[in-house]
Protein backbone atom coordinates (compact mmCIF):
# COMPACT_ATOMS: atom_id res chain seq x y z
CA UNK A 1 0.00 0.00 0.00
CA UNK A 2 2.89 2.35 0.71
CA UNK A 3 4.13 1.89 -2.88
CA UNK A 4 0.85 3.25 -4.19
CA UNK A 5 0.95 6.26 -1.85
CA UNK A 6 4.61 6.89 -2.83
CA UNK A 7 3.66 6.77 -6.55
CA UNK A 8 0.72 9.11 -5.93
CA UNK A 9 2.95 11.57 -4.06
CA UNK A 10 5.56 11.49 -6.86
CA UNK A 11 2.88 12.17 -9.51
CA UNK A 12 1.44 15.07 -7.49
CA UNK A 13 4.85 16.72 -6.99
CA UNK A 14 5.70 16.24 -10.70
CA UNK A 15 2.31 17.66 -11.74
CA UNK A 16 2.74 20.57 -9.30
CA UNK A 17 6.09 21.44 -10.88
CA UNK A 18 4.48 21.84 -14.35
CA UNK A 19 3.46 25.18 -15.75
CA UNK A 20 -0.23 25.93 -16.33
CA UNK A 21 0.14 25.31 -20.08
CA UNK A 22 1.81 21.94 -19.45
CA UNK A 23 -0.90 21.09 -16.90
CA UNK A 24 -3.58 21.74 -19.57
CA UNK A 25 -1.71 19.56 -22.07
CA UNK A 26 -1.32 16.71 -19.56
CA UNK A 27 -5.01 17.08 -18.59
CA UNK A 28 -6.05 17.04 -22.28
CA UNK A 29 -3.89 13.97 -22.90
CA UNK A 30 -5.37 12.29 -19.83
CA UNK A 31 -8.87 13.17 -21.02
CA UNK A 32 -8.09 11.82 -24.50
CA UNK A 33 -6.76 8.60 -22.97
CA UNK A 34 -9.84 8.31 -20.75
CA UNK A 35 -12.18 8.88 -23.75
CA UNK A 36 -10.21 6.31 -25.77
CA UNK A 37 -10.44 3.75 -22.96
CA UNK A 38 -14.20 4.34 -22.58
CA UNK A 39 -14.62 4.04 -26.37
CA UNK A 40 -12.63 0.79 -26.50
CA UNK A 41 -14.52 -0.72 -23.58
CA UNK A 42 -17.93 0.22 -25.03
CA UNK A 43 -16.87 -0.93 -28.53
CA UNK A 44 -15.66 -4.22 -27.08
CA UNK A 45 -18.95 -4.71 -25.18
CA UNK A 46 -20.92 -3.79 -28.29
CA UNK A 47 -19.01 -6.31 -30.42
CA UNK A 48 -19.39 -8.96 -27.75
CA UNK A 49 -23.15 -8.29 -27.49
CA UNK A 50 -23.52 -8.41 -31.28
CA UNK A 51 -21.60 -11.70 -31.44
CA UNK A 52 -23.84 -13.15 -28.73
CA UNK A 53 -26.98 -11.98 -30.62
CA UNK A 54 -25.63 -13.50 -33.85
CA UNK A 55 -24.84 -16.85 -32.19
CA UNK A 56 -28.25 -16.85 -30.52
CA UNK A 57 -29.97 -16.22 -33.86
CA UNK A 58 -27.95 -19.04 -35.47
CA UNK A 59 -28.85 -21.41 -32.65
CA UNK A 60 -32.53 -20.47 -32.95
CA UNK A 61 -32.40 -21.23 -36.70
CA UNK A 62 -30.72 -24.56 -36.01
CA UNK A 63 -33.30 -25.32 -33.32
CA UNK A 64 -36.12 -24.59 -35.80
CA UNK A 65 -34.42 -26.86 -38.34
CA UNK A 66 -34.06 -29.62 -35.75
CA UNK A 67 -37.72 -29.28 -34.79
CA UNK A 68 -38.75 -29.49 -38.46
CA UNK A 69 -36.54 -32.51 -39.01
CA UNK A 70 -37.87 -34.14 -35.83
CA UNK A 71 -41.45 -33.67 -37.00
CA UNK A 72 -40.54 -35.10 -40.42
CA UNK A 73 -38.77 -38.00 -38.75
CA UNK A 74 -41.79 -38.74 -36.56
CA UNK A 75 -44.05 -38.77 -39.62
CA UNK A 76 -41.65 -40.97 -41.59
CA UNK A 77 -41.19 -43.30 -38.60
CA UNK A 78 -44.98 -43.58 -38.17
CA UNK A 79 -45.38 -44.44 -41.89
CA UNK A 80 -42.54 -46.97 -41.64
CA UNK A 81 -44.05 -48.55 -38.51
CA UNK A 82 -47.46 -48.77 -40.21
CA UNK A 83 -45.90 -50.35 -43.29
CA UNK A 84 -43.92 -52.82 -41.16
CA UNK A 85 -47.10 -53.74 -39.26
CA UNK A 86 -48.82 -54.30 -42.58
CA UNK A 87 -45.90 -56.42 -43.75
CA UNK A 88 -45.94 -58.48 -40.52
CA UNK A 89 -49.65 -59.09 -40.95
CA UNK A 90 -49.22 -59.97 -44.63
CA UNK A 91 -49.40 -63.72 -45.05
CA UNK A 92 -50.93 -63.96 -48.51
CA UNK A 93 -50.68 -67.22 -50.45
CA UNK A 94 -50.61 -65.79 -53.95
CA UNK A 95 -51.88 -68.77 -55.93
CA UNK A 96 -54.99 -69.31 -53.81
CA UNK A 97 -55.44 -65.54 -53.41
CA UNK A 98 -55.44 -65.01 -57.20
CA UNK A 99 -57.83 -67.91 -57.74
CA UNK A 100 -60.13 -66.45 -55.09
CA UNK A 101 -60.10 -63.02 -56.79
CA UNK A 102 -60.49 -64.44 -60.32
CA UNK A 103 -63.83 -66.18 -59.69
CA UNK A 104 -65.88 -63.03 -58.92
CA UNK A 105 -64.32 -61.27 -61.92
CA UNK A 106 -65.27 -64.19 -64.19
CA UNK A 107 -61.71 -65.03 -65.17
CA UNK A 108 -60.08 -68.43 -65.48
CA UNK A 109 -56.43 -68.75 -64.55
CA UNK A 110 -54.98 -71.38 -66.89
CA UNK A 111 -51.34 -70.64 -66.07
CA UNK A 112 -49.85 -69.58 -62.72
CA UNK A 113 -46.10 -69.98 -62.33
CA UNK A 114 -44.71 -69.27 -58.85
CA UNK A 115 -41.29 -67.66 -58.67
CA UNK A 116 -38.75 -68.19 -55.91
CA UNK A 117 -38.90 -65.87 -52.90
CA UNK A 118 -36.37 -63.06 -53.24
CA UNK A 119 -35.10 -60.85 -50.39
CA UNK A 120 -35.08 -57.19 -51.42
CA UNK A 121 -31.62 -55.68 -51.46
CA UNK A 122 -30.64 -53.92 -48.25
CA UNK A 123 -33.81 -54.70 -46.32
CA UNK A 124 -35.59 -57.30 -44.22
CA UNK A 125 -38.37 -57.65 -46.80
CA UNK A 126 -38.97 -60.77 -48.87
CA UNK A 127 -40.83 -60.67 -52.17
CA UNK A 128 -42.98 -63.60 -53.31
CA UNK A 129 -44.18 -63.42 -56.90
CA UNK A 130 -46.13 -65.41 -59.48
CA UNK A 131 -46.40 -65.03 -63.22
CA UNK A 132 -49.89 -65.32 -64.68
CA UNK A 133 -50.91 -65.69 -68.32
CA UNK A 134 -54.50 -64.92 -69.27
CA UNK A 135 -55.72 -65.64 -72.79
CA UNK A 136 -58.87 -64.30 -74.41
CA UNK A 137 -59.99 -62.28 -71.42
CA UNK A 138 -62.38 -59.34 -71.73
CA UNK A 139 -60.74 -56.04 -70.92
CA UNK A 140 -63.41 -54.93 -68.42
CA UNK A 141 -63.10 -58.22 -66.51
CA UNK A 142 -59.31 -57.88 -66.48
CA UNK A 143 -59.61 -54.37 -65.00
CA UNK A 144 -61.98 -55.64 -62.29
CA UNK A 145 -59.57 -58.50 -61.54
CA UNK A 146 -56.54 -56.19 -61.25
CA UNK A 147 -58.42 -53.82 -58.96
CA UNK A 148 -59.53 -56.69 -56.75
CA UNK A 149 -55.96 -57.99 -56.52
CA UNK A 150 -54.50 -54.73 -55.23
CA UNK A 151 -57.45 -53.92 -52.96
CA UNK A 152 -57.03 -57.08 -50.89
CA UNK A 153 -55.40 -57.65 -47.52
CA UNK A 154 -51.68 -57.26 -47.05
CA UNK A 155 -49.42 -55.77 -49.67
CA UNK A 156 -50.15 -57.28 -53.06
CA UNK A 157 -49.04 -55.41 -56.18
CA UNK A 158 -49.14 -56.02 -59.91
CA UNK A 159 -45.48 -55.51 -60.81
CA UNK A 160 -45.67 -56.19 -64.52
CA UNK A 161 -48.51 -56.10 -67.03
CA UNK A 162 -48.33 -56.70 -70.75
CA UNK A 163 -51.45 -56.65 -72.92
CA UNK A 164 -51.84 -57.85 -76.47
CA UNK A 165 -55.18 -57.37 -78.25
CA UNK A 166 -56.68 -60.41 -79.89
CA UNK A 167 -57.12 -60.03 -83.67
CA UNK A 168 -60.64 -61.50 -83.59
CA UNK A 169 -61.96 -58.70 -81.32
CA UNK A 170 -64.81 -56.83 -82.98
CA UNK A 171 -64.55 -53.57 -80.99
CA UNK A 172 -61.88 -52.37 -78.57
CA UNK A 173 -64.42 -51.85 -75.75
CA UNK A 174 -65.77 -55.40 -75.86
CA UNK A 175 -62.62 -56.97 -77.26
CA UNK A 176 -60.50 -59.60 -75.67
CA UNK A 177 -56.83 -59.43 -74.85
CA UNK A 178 -54.05 -61.74 -73.85
CA UNK A 179 -52.40 -60.54 -70.65
CA UNK A 180 -49.14 -61.45 -68.99
CA UNK A 181 -48.72 -60.20 -65.48
CA UNK A 182 -46.46 -60.61 -62.51
CA UNK A 183 -48.11 -60.25 -59.12
CA UNK A 184 -46.01 -59.91 -55.98
CA UNK A 185 -46.60 -59.82 -52.25
CA UNK A 186 -44.18 -58.75 -49.57
CA UNK A 187 -43.49 -59.83 -46.00
CA UNK A 188 -40.81 -59.42 -43.35
CA UNK A 189 -38.16 -62.12 -42.98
Amino acid sequence: MSAITDLQATIQTSFGALSSREKRMVGGAGLAIAVFVVFMVSFSFSNKAEAIRHRTAEKLLKLDEVQTLAAGYRDAKARQDALEAQLRASNVRLVSYLEEKAKPAGIELPSINPKADVPLEGSKIVESAVEVTLTDVKLNRLVDFLQAIEAGPGIVKVKYLRLEPRPNSATPENGTVTAWLTVATYKLK
